[in-house]
C-alpha cells in the first residue's frame, strides 16, 4: 500500500514538473502586453513580399526578443504558395514554436502552436518605407519595404487586439547557427 501512494506521489510530482517546464517554454513566445496605440496604417498595406521573405527575421520590444525563419513553399496540388514559420528564443535560439501561413488581403496569417501545445496567431504585413508611422529599422539584408510582425491569441482577430513590432531581416539563410551568430554581437 506504502508502495503503491510512493509511485503515485512520483507520477503526480513528474507530470507537475513537465506542465511547469511547458509553461516556461512558453514564457517568451509573446511579448507580455502593448498598451501603445497602434500606428500602422493597414489600409495601405503592400503586395506581401514573396521574392524577399525567405530567411531569418528578428523581431525586438522592450525585453522580449525572437527569430524568426520564414521559408516559401508551394503545395503540389494546388501551387499556392505558404509561407512555414519556426520560431526561435531571443536568448538561446531555441526553437519555441512552428506553424504554416497563407496569404489573406495581402496579409499572410499563420497558426503558430509552441512546444507545450500554446496556440496563438502571426500575422505579417509589408509597408511601404514612406507609409511607415515610425522610423523603420534596417537588418543586415536589405528588403523591400517595412515589415510588421502582429501577434496574439488565436481568438483575436481585431488589430488592437494583437502586439505589433517591426521586424528586420538579419540572413537570407535559415539556419539556427546564424541565430546564434547574432546573440554573440
Amino acid at each position: 500500500m506504502l508502495r503503491n501512494i510512493l509511485m503515485a506521489t512520483l507520477i503526480f510530482t513528474s507530470l507537475t514538473l513537465s506542465v511547469g517546464a511547458r509553461a516556461a517554454d512558453d514564457e517568451h513566445i509573446i511579448p507580455a502586453s502593448d498598451n501603445r496605440p497602434v500606428p500602422w496604417p493597414w489600409t495601405l498595406a503592400q503586395p506581401f513580399p514573396w521574392t524577399d521573405i525567405q530567411g531569418l527575421w528578428k523581431v525586438e520590444q522592450g525585453d522580449f526578443t525572437s527569430y524568426f525563419a520564414l521559408k516559401v513553399v508551394r503545395q503540389k496540388a494546388t501551387g499556392i504558395r505558404q509561407l512555414q514559420v519556426k520560431q526561435f528564443d531571443g536568448d538561446t535560439c531555441k526553437m519555441l514554436a512552428t506553424g504554416v501561413g497563407l496569404e489573406r488581403n495581402q496579409k499572410v496569417l499563420a497558426q503558430m502552436t509552441s512546444r507545450a501545445g500554446t496556440t496563438y496567431r502571426v500575422q505579417l504585413t509589408a509597408f511601404n518605407e514612406k507609409d511607415s508611422p515610425i522610423t523603420p529599422l534596417k537588418g543586415n539584408v536589405p528588403t523591400q519595404g517595412v515589415m510588421v510582425l502582429s501577434m496574439g491569441a488565436l481568438d483575436n482577430k481585431a488589430a488592437d487586439e494583437m502586439v505589433h513590432m517591426q521586424i528586420v531581416k538579419i540572413s537570407a539563410h535559415l539556419t539556427q547557427r546564424v541565430c546564434m551568430e547574432d546573440i554573440k554581437k
